[in-house]
């Protein structure tokens, strides 16, 4: 029964989700705002758990003396920012708002530089012409970077232009492939889930 009843309720709930599309009805309006309000409450549930992980991790780092200093001085910086919140309120001009903005924000913008070097170290590894496709992918990429910046205009006037062309026409049309296959496969997934045959949420 430990599994039977997830599958039921799967079942029941998928067919009260997906009838909506074809009846209308005043009960289908408040099943809506039901799955919304159940969602906000997922959401809430969610932040208690992710806060209840953290404290744990946390605490059996400090307890068994593993990177036993940044556990304390990330969890006092948490109860930190969750006091001035709560004293003084997050409005610019507070001592909240200026420890966002001038730690948070930084450590940021540090921490999403580092990618970027990482994503071009990757990148010159990777974009090696060794054959036709991967030459298109190259020169392609050339472009685009070269059209971003005030060197490829000025060693050619159209290279911005053509820049743009790319990231409007192949790697749009590329993009919209990714995401309809995205919905594809997560619809298939939906109805294997709906059928009872995708059990892995089920520890299968």
């Amino acid at each position: 029964m430990k599994k039977e009843i997830p599958i039921f309720i799967g079942l029941i709930v998928g067919v009260l989700w997906y009838s909506e599309f074809f009846v209308a009805g005043l009960f289908y309006e408040n099943l809506k705002l039901f799955f919304a309000n159940g969602l906000k409450i997922g959401g809430v549930v969610g932040v208690m758990i992710s806060i209840y992980s953290v404290g744990r991790q946390n605490y059996f780092k400090i307890k068994y003396n593993n990177e036993r200093y940044y556990s304390i001085l990330r969890v006092t910086m948490i109860f930190l920012m969750i006091f001035l919140g709560a004293k003084r309120g997050m409005n610019p001009g507070t001592p909240y708002n200026s420890m966002f903005m001038n730690v948070y924000v930084p450590f940021q913008a540090t921490v999403f530089s580092l990618l970027a070097f990482y994503i071009a170290s990757a990148a010159y590894r990777s974009f090696k012409a060794k054959s036709l496709e991967s030459g298109v992918l190259l020169i392609a990429s050339v472009i685009v970077m070269l059209g971003k910046i005030p060197l490829g205009e000025a060693i050619w006037s159209n290279i911005p232009i053509l820049g743009e062309w790319i990231m409007d026409a192949p790697s749009s049309a590329g993009r919209r492939a990714i995401i309809f296959g995205g919905y594809l496969g997560s619809i298939t997934m939906m109805i294997r889930i709906f059928f009872g045959l995708e059990r892995s949420h089920l520890s299968e």
